[in-house]
């Protein structure tokens, strides 16, 4: 073949020929069959990624939490800590009062108007 030809037109030979299908089923069959291929192929490597991404956002959240924790307990003084340990000890034990009670037991009379 030679350059200089006229009616060589080189796009041609690289331009790719579409399909033409008889029937508007038949080229919908074909589609739905190229896109449960690449669904396929895909599906691996968003699984992989949906789960590298749901691990990073668990350990980001572990890490937030504890690292807040930890935080406070180094800021808070000792003497507030203690108070707030004898609070939730106090509210454990009257949780567990009020459940052992039968119901209304230590409600006070409702208040007349």
């Amino acid at each position: 073949m030679n350059s200089s030809d006229p009616s060589h037109d080189p796009a041609a030979e690289s331009a790719p020929q579409a399909t033409r299908y008889s029937s508007f089923s038949e080229a919908f069959d074909s589609a739905r069959h190229d896109a449960e291929s690449m669904a396929r192929e895909a599906a691996p490597r968003l699984k992989q990624s949906l789960a590298g991404a749901a691990h990073d956002l668990a350990y980001g959240a572990a890490f937030g939490a504890c690292f807040a924790a930890c935080f406070a307990r180094e800021i808070i003084p000792e003497s507030l800590r203690e108070s707030l340990r004898r609070g939730a000890k106090a509210g454990r034990k009257a949780a567990a009062d009020a459940a052992t009670e039968p119901a209304g037991a230590t409600m006070p009379p409702p208040l007349v108007t």
